[in-house]
């Protein structure tokens, strides 16, 4: 009984320590950890998967207390509008009286009443037989649904921050993009007024502009998305004033450092594996508890109380109140519950086999899965390192020819071709950083759970 009190305490404890949070969060300077840990206070989905485990928690605190006796007050009060009669053997009264003569008496009063404790112990009954280890592994259940979930969370979270920042710096790059293709427009604008260019030399640069332009509103979107995405799954708002505070701290590259130097695998079985385990037990014992069925039940009961009988209503007259006890032992064996028990048995086996059945195949699953994701998380490795050192060959080769554009060494087309090379180049960076993170988000995740 003291354990289950602290243990109720601590819930309710929790709970209203995260209820009572002031909902605030920094958004000027968020960092992922910050972001994950104000998620996981905050998460609708979070706290409702709290509440769940708080309801099993108290459902096994009332299951033990359904072990306890049960004792309880009882009276009454009665007057006897008619009183009833009785037939008996007149021989009772008279001798002499023939054998099978009858007379009839009352042997109530107008008035009657009665008060006692009662008390009732089950010494056992099968009914709730094991009900405590059933409920005790609920709660476990339970207990691992709410680490899913914080794991899931933790995932969705990580990956709309991913998908934050890897837009923040597509729009970065595309703004600087267009601020050069418009100051690029203006200027053949003016050499075209002076002759100094073609009017397909003006067109051409005022069509690059256009271009970048279009991107720079779609990236703009994307961007913006991302901020509302991130936003919701922290659980706040998403309103504009929070949209405009967001400024993340993590870039791609932080981000990498981070992920690539925690460790990934875990000695642990997976959440999932540990959760269907449970299931398998919990069938077990439901399978136990069905089987006692077949079992007698026993209990115990005493009664101690008085009864008071008069031809007035005087509760206070203690001469007209008679004492009553008693305590009984109560056997009830089952017979035509025998059949019904008897198919619940054999319908709690096959879910039994069941539940075997669905761990082998999450173990197996888990195993392919694992084995998928560490290949496929290599690859993206590889591929981002790549994809890295030709961003910084583009970014040389640009400084290069800007150069020799400026000394008039190669011609604008040239140049206008290279920077078009560095906008695929950092498609396939962005896609490549994209790939590595998620890919390490997902094997964290198949790792926990």
């Amino acid at each position: 009984m003291k354990k289950t009190y602290i243990l109720s305490l601590t819930w309710i404890v929790s709970l209203l320590s995260v209820f009572g949070q002031e909902k605030t969060i920094n958004l000027n300077a968020l960092t992922l950890e910050e972001a994950i840990t104000y998620s996981l206070t905050h998460s609708p989905t979070i706290i409702a998967q709290q509440l769940k485990e708080q309801q099993a928690a108290y459902k096994l605190s009332q299951v033990k207390l359904d072990y306890l006796p049960d004792i309880y007050v009882t009276s009454d009060l009665r007057r006897n509008i008619i009183i009833p009669s009785t037939p008996i053997p007149a021989s009772m009264i008279n001798p002499s009286a023939p054998e099978d003569e009858l007379m009839y008496m009352r042997f109530n009063t107008p008035w009657s009443s009665g008060g006692g404790l009662n008390v009732t112990f089950d010494i056992f009954n099968p009914e709730t037989a094991g009900l405590k280890s059933e409920q005790e592994k609920q709660l476990k259940i339970s207990h691992f649904d709410s680490k899913i979930a914080e794991n899931e969370l933790r995932a969705t979270v990580s990956q709309a921050y991913i998908d934050c920042a890897i837009a923040q710096t597509q729009l970065d790059a595309i703004t600087a993009d267009t601020v050069y293709y418009a100051a690029l427009s203006r200027e053949t604008e003016g050499l075209y007024h002076r002759e100094k260019v073609s009017l397909a030399d003006k067109n051409n640069a005022e069509m690059n502009y256009n271009a970048s332009l279009a991107r720079f509103h779609q990236a703009k979107n994307i961007q913006h998305n991302s901020r509302i995405n991130l936003l919701m799954y922290l659980g706040v708002e998403p309103d504009e004033d929070k949209l405009d505070q967001l400024r993340l701290s993590d870039d791609i590259q932080s981000l990498y450092s981070k992920m690539m130097s925690g460790k990934v695998l875990s000695d642990e079985n997976p959440l999932s594996q540990r959760r269907q385990a449970e299931l398998v037990s919990l069938s077990e014992i439901k399978t136990k508890n069905a089987l006692w069925k077949y079992a007698p039940s026993l209990s115990l009961s005493g009664y101690y109380g008085a009864n008071y009988f008069g031809k007035e209503l005087k509760l206070g007259n203690t001469n007209r109140w008679f004492g009553n006890s008693f305590v009984a032992l109560s056997l009830r064996i089952p017979i035509s519950r025998s059949l019904s028990t008897a198919k619940e048995v054999s319908r709690l086996r096959i879910q039994e086999q069941l539940e075997r059945e669905n761990l082998r195949d999450v173990k197996n699953n888990r195993l392919g899965e694992l084995s998928r994701e560490l290949a496929r998380l290599e690859t993206c490795k590889n591929t981002y390192r790549l994809k890295q050192s030709n961003m910084k060959l583009i970014t040389q080769n640009i400084v290069a020819k800007q150069a020799q554009l400026q000394k008039g060494y190669t011609l604008e087309s040239e140049f206008l071709s290279e920077k078009l090379r560095e906008q695929n180049a950092l498609q396939e960076y962005l896609q490549a950083a994209y790939d590595l993170l998620s890919a390490y988000i997902n094997l964290e995740k198949l790792t926990k759970n």
